[in-house]
């Protein structure tokens, strides 16, 4: 795809994006890259704060206390068809203008002259109050143009004792962010950033599959490349535990600064991947120059402590460090399928649960499998059916169009319409609504998606029957509320930017919550069998959300918290609203209803359903698989002691089928748990 075809492709989700949520197009920009940097890793969140003014800008920023790192946003959206250039001379401007509004807000006098409530009042606020501690801040500039080749190298300089560095997200770096999930490539030459190799030992030839080694990493090295890519680093699972619990361990601190020649007999060191690594023999040691795709599967938490403590204690005594480094190269088509895996393994004596390894559930492809096969009524004044895209990936709405005809290509756009694009992050953040924990959604993506992730593998079980095509119409029905509500309060007059994820979550919230009282729930089965929310459930939902907006923010101050975001995040935020929102619940709202016993009999029902499929699919596989391959699974198995007496039992029946006779769905279901089992003991077709 070259870039003009790819700016076209980006101007038309950004221009979904506005459509469904009410905003205008720069801001709906905004949001289609951050959330994708975001779940990357590249950045650690995003609070959309849109400020324009006498020299100064910022159109978002994230703050991570434990790095005392601010990351601010600036958005340079032109919405032209043509390729347009990002000059030096605009770089410029965009450096100016943030570094003014940094020192205006530190300064403390800033909150006086934007609006009182809005989210860059509340920025401004908690930059006058802690503003002093930040030791680094990162400019990411959000492009839909392509940086000029003039550009040779990104500005770093240091300010006032901080740190400054520029990011820039422009349109070739976001078309390689959403077409394969990685802004860039993680490339760690440690010849061209330390001077030599580091010196390892070969310590398993693993075959076709991959190669192991066994190698020492100084911390200085390990800060300064966590430095260049963050969370990036880490593996997705590890990512997504490491920011669900305190990212600095006080034990590695106090090593590191009292004791830094311990560290190597305290600590047990990290576990890493890589899809290539280039070595070169030296004498009597073998040395690795350059690794490609590296990713950290165990000892993240190392990993970011040694980085802190460089950053927050300007430790000088990082080079006495050394972490034991175990280095497994994995060949690259079998990366997304090995590296995972031993994440989990690395992991399997740590406080991990299985939740922490959500991303390689089998919940993904069951949804997936739904998103394609099932329809969706058509709208109200449409003929057309249409699915709801679920990308288990990222890129793969892209990825299912890239090679199609025109008119393929048109007709797959009918039925899988951009606005009906959903993301694993967008189903963690409604059902996690409609669990009544909106401050856990407003604590961001990645905690959302763990809280996520405990309910989904909690309620799994062995087949997840409860998680049924009722289950997908009904987490589908709740979206489309969710959407809803996000642009008519963007549309609202009484609307302050930049709470709106905020007052969403807690407006859905509070009327289930209420509705629960009342043995009652919204009926979002209706929701879907209309693709659209009803005038009565609207006005309900925006005569809550007003409040809740008005709430938020004087509660934040009553409670002397400078910014009203962080005030949302906290457990005693929702506690209040329960106590101070008046829920209205008019007559006409009824309709949009179902009470508590119908929607259970109708979950009852749907596990039924999805048991019986879940059957007919194991039998479907075990069949397809044929008899010849259960007898050699079998002959393997009877070899040796991995399997039990049932579980053998079950591959005789498996290896002995017929046209006459095969296994029944219970049966099959055993049979490929044993087969699964075999795999993990080394069983290879």
């Amino acid at each position: 795809m070259t870039d003009g075809e790819f700016l076209a492709d980006l101007l038309q989700q950004v221009a979904a994006r506005s459509a469904a949520t009410s905003d205008f197009s720069e801001t709906a920009f905004a949001s289609v890259v951050a959330e994708a940097l975001v779940d990357s890793g590249a950045v650690p969140g995003f609070e959309p704060a849109f400020f324009v003014h006498r020299g100064m800008r910022v159109d978002g920023y994230a703050y991570t206390e434990d790095e005392a790192t601010l990351d601010l946003f600036q958005v340079d959206f032109h919405g032209e068809p043509e390729v347009q250039s990002l000059t030096k001379t605009s770089l410029d401007t965009c450096l100016k203008r943030a570094e003014a509004f940094f020192e205006r807000a530190v300064e403390g006098d800033l909150s006086f002259e934007v609006d009182v409530g809005s989210s860059v009042w509340s920025l401004a606020r908690q930059l006058a109050q802690m503003g002093h501690s930040v030791v680094r801040i990162r400019l990411n500039i959000l492009s839909d143009a392509k940086l000029s080749s003039a550009v040779k190298v990104l500005p770093k300089w240091k300010k006032d004792e901080r740190e400054w560095a520029v990011r820039i997200w422009d349109l070739v770096a976001i078309g390689r962010l959403l077409s394969t999930g990685e802004p860039e490539p993680i490339v760690i030459d440690f010849v061209k950033m330390f001077g030599k190799g580091l010196p390892c030992l070969p310590a398993n030839a693993g075959g076709a599959e991959l190669d192991s080694y066994l190698t020492v990493i100084p911390g200085d090295w390990l800060a300064e490349i966590y430095d260049l890519y963050g969370g990036r680093l880490l593996e997705q699972n590890v990512r997504t535990f490491l920011q669900a619990t305190k990212g600095v361990n006080k034990g590695i601190r106090k090593t590191i600064l009292e004791e830094p020649q311990m560290f190597f007999a305290y600590n047990n060191g990290i576990s890493a991947t890589a899809a290539k690594a280039e070595f070169d023999p030296d004498g009597n040691q073998v040395l690795v120059n350059r690794i490609e795709n590296l990713q950290i599967v165990n000892g993240g938490q190392t990993t970011a402590s040694i980085f802190n403590v460089m950053k927050r204690d300007k430790a000088e005594n990082l080079d006495k460090v050394r972490v034991q480094m175990k280095l497994s190269v994995v060949r690259s088509d079998l990366v997304n399928e090995i590296v995972p895996r031993i994440s989990l393994y690395a992991n399997s004596q740590n406080k991990v649960s299985d939740a922490d390894f959500f991303s390689n559930h089998p919940f993904h492809r069951r949804i997936e499998n739904f998103s394609r096969n099932v329809w969706a009524p058509a709208a109200e004044g449409s003929q057309q059916m249409t699915h709801w895209f679920y990308e288990r990936a990222r890129g793969q709405y892209a990825n299912a169009s890239a090679y199609l005809t025109p008119a393929k290509n048109r007709e797959f756009e009918v039925q899988n319409p951009r606005k009906q694009l959903i993301q694993k992050t967008d189903i963690a953040k409604v059902l996690v609504t409609i669990m009544c924990m909106p401050n856990v959604v407003s604590q961001g993506a990645q905690k959302s998606f763990k809280f996520f992730a405990e309910n989904v593998t909690g309620h799994w079980g062995e087949e997840g029957v409860a998680f049924g095509e009722d289950w997908f119409r009904g987490i589908i029905g709740a979206t489309i509320v969710f959407r809803t509500l996000e642009r008519l309060v963007g549309g609202a007059e009484w609307y302050a930017q930049g709470y709106r994820a905020n007052t969403v979550t807690y407006s859905i919230a509070l009327l289930i919550s209420t509705l629960k009282g009342r043995k009652q729930d919204i009926d979002f089965l209706k929701v879907w069998n209309r693709q659209a929310t009803s005038i009565s459930l609207n006005e309900a939902l925006l005569h809550i959300a007003k409040q809740v907006q008005a709430r938020i923010i004087s509660s934040a101050e009553a409670y002397k918290v400078a910014n009203v975001t962080e005030w949302c995040k906290r457990e005693k935020c929702w506690d209040d609203l329960l106590q101070s929102v008046n829920v209205r619940l008019g007559g006409d709202l009824e309709k949009d209803l179902i009470d508590a016993e119908e929607k259970d009999g109708v979950k009852r029902a749907a596990r039924r359903e999805q048991k019986v499929l879940n059957d007919i699919e194991a039998q479907t596989y075990v069949v397809g698989r044929g008899a010849a391959y259960w007898s050699k699974l079998h002959k393997w198995a009877s070899e040796g002691l991995a399997m039990t007496p049932s579980e053998m039992d079950f591959l005789s029946v498996a290896a002995s089928m017929s046209s006459r006779k095969i296994p029944s769905g219970p049966q099959s279901q055993r049979v490929i748990a044993a087969e699964k089992k075999a795999r993990v003991e080394g069983f290879k077709e």
